[in-house]
């Protein structure tokens, strides 16, 4: 045992533990670069979410009239049921993103909360302009002819679907920790003298 005043008896007998805290493993990754994997797998699953939006939601069809276009009742509920897919994609999104990266940065959940909520809003908006430029496009046609609609959102509150369950679900699952540990930004809990 060394006689060193200044090393304290845990670092003596740990010193692979020592090294690991003083290399700055142990508080695990910094806010920017939780922020910055959010953010990119974000991106990612948005392009995806918006080619699967394209290809589940139902082909609308209207008549082309003198003043745009007219649809029937039955092509009206085709129009929900393309917010409907949205909505439920992004929530799913939201589910699996929420506990993947809630549970990988359980140490910083306020941080992870920050970047899944602006990283789900942009990657629904994302999603959103992937559906319409994959979606059919209308040019000058002729009235009573029936053309094939644009993929559009008459819901802009389903771009919230996936932000908002990400950000339940995270929350759920830190105020479940067994540790209780505070929710603070550097991920450090205070020590508490015994």
């Amino acid at each position: 045992m060394s006689t060193d005043p200044w090393i304290a008896p845990s670092a003596e007998r740990a010193p692979g533990r020592s090294r690991g805290r003083a290399g700055g493993r142990g508080r695990g990754p910094t806010p920017a670069r939780v922020g910055t994997e959010i953010a990119v797998v974000s991106m990612v699953i948005g392009l995806l979410f918006g080619a699967a939006w394209w290809v589940l939601s139902p082909d609308i069809t209207g008549e082309v009239a003198e003043n745009g276009v007219a649809g029937t009742l039955a092509e009206a509920r085709q129009m929900f049921d393309q917010v409907a897919v949205f909505t439920l994609l992004g929530a799913a999104i939201g589910v699996v993103l929420g506990v993947v990266f809630g549970m990988r940065h359980r140490r910083r959940p306020v941080t992870t909360l920050l970047a899944l909520a602006m990283a789900g809003l942009g990657g629904s908006l994302l999603a959103l302009g992937v559906g319409i430029v994959l979606g059919p496009s209308m040019g000058d046609e002729e009235p009573g002819t029936r053309v094939e609609l644009p993929m559009e959102l008459e819901a802009p509150a389903a771009l919230f679907a996936w932000p908002i369950v990400a950000v339940v679900v995270v929350t759920i699952i830190s105020l479940l920790r067994d540790d209780r540990s505070p929710w603070v930004w550097n991920g450090r809990r205070p020590h508490h003298p015994r």
